[in-house]
């Protein structure tokens, strides 16, 4: 998460030695992809993961693989906003509350490159291994509403009820919808459910 106070984190501390990690906002998506492909065992996905974050710190052992991965998930995962930890602020099955996600990082990555070049001139191909996670999120969290990705965001999230009296245009929104729609809907944008599955389970079953 972006902060005046902190600098993104670039380095873990395990057992008293200082290692450097790569959370460059390309393999952070890339992690993402990991850890939502359903082939990857979740041994194979603690290690692809690990071996995209990790900088100079070489191990074997599988638990301290998948404790560093799951530190840096509730790392990346980490929003300024909407974080709901209290019980008050839940639907009415006492469940927290799921955000259905509008965009893929993987799938919408023309418009995303598109919409920080257009509002920040900033191309991305060049920042690849270079511009933090914490960075390309701030960024991207606050593109311009007319930017390619917001714009399509907006007809994937447009309610067709609201054409009711325009057959016309009520057909325009539904085969732009079509023709953006996502390839699969997840829970929320971050995985932080599924990485947390992974590892509690491989931790318990490592008991």
């Amino acid at each position: 998460m972006f902060s005046f106070t902190k600098r993104p984190e670039q380095t873990i501390d395990l057992a008293g030695h200082i290692y450097h990690v790569n959370l460059a906002f390309n393999r952070v998506i890339k992690a993402f992809g990991v850890l939502d492909d359903e082939t990857l065992s979740d041994v194979d996905k603690i290690n692809q993961c690990f071996n995209l974050f990790s900088v100079d710190l070489q191990t074997n052992d599988l638990a301290t693989k998948g404790s560093i991965v799951a530190n840096l998930f509730t790392y990346i995962n980490a929003t300024p906003y909407g974080n709901y930890e209290d019980s008050d602020v839940s639907d009415t099955e006492n469940e927290p509350i799921q955000n259905i996600a509008d965009y893929d990082f993987e799938q919408d990555a023309a418009a995303i490159y598109a919409s920080f070049m257009s509002d920040y001139h900033i191309d991305l191909n060049n920042e690849i291994d270079r511009m933090h996670w914490d960075t390309f999120k701030a960024l991207f969290d606050n593109l311009g509403e007319k930017t390619p990705i917001n714009r399509i965001r907006q007809i994937r999230n447009d309610d067709l009820s609201n054409y009711k009296d325009n057959a016309q245009q009520a057909g325009l929104i539904a085969e732009a919808q079509m023709y953006y729609q996502l390839d699969k809907n997840k829970a929320d944008d971050t995985f932080s459910g599924n990485s947390s599955d992974i590892f509690d389970g491989l931790f318990a079953n490592s008991d």
